[in-house]
């Protein structure tokens, strides 16, 4: 008697979701310069690292963790000064969120911030 092998549906936590605003990261040869991020926190953009929704914000900081927003400040307010700050990022199907400095750290800084010009636009249907 075969065992079937039920495989774990994903999720897709880009559905009903717009971008919010896009992140300008530093440019260091990396095939990615700019993040949207979505209503939910969920970071998308052109490279595989961010493909389907793998990746959300958990926050944005300095690497040593001193200064430091979370998700919700940014979204509360869309005027704080982010250039030079690092993203904390954490896989998205995890129900925890990791306090800061525990989390990833993606070592590209931020240049600028922007509304999303074009919403969805990493969402291939």
């Amino acid at each position: 008697m075969k065992k079937e092998i039920k495989q774990k549906e994903e999720k897709d936590y880009r559905i009903g979701q717009r971008a919010l605003a896009t992140l300008v990261i530093e440019d260091k040869g990396q095939d990615f310069t700019e993040l949207d991020v979505l209503e939910n926190g969920v970071l998308l953009g052109n490279s595989i690292m961010f493909a389907k929704g793998r990746l959300s914000i958990l926050g944005i900081g300095t690497l040593d963790g001193m200064d430091y927003y979370t998700f919700q400040d940014i979204r509360a307010n869309s005027k704080l000064l982010l250039k030079g700050l690092f993203i904390y990022l954490k896989d998205t199907h995890i129900e925890k969120e990791p306090l800061p400095w525990k989390a990833s750290t993606l070592n590209y800084k931020i240049v600028g911030m922007k509304k999303a010009m074009k919403p969805n636009r990493f969402i291939k249907k």
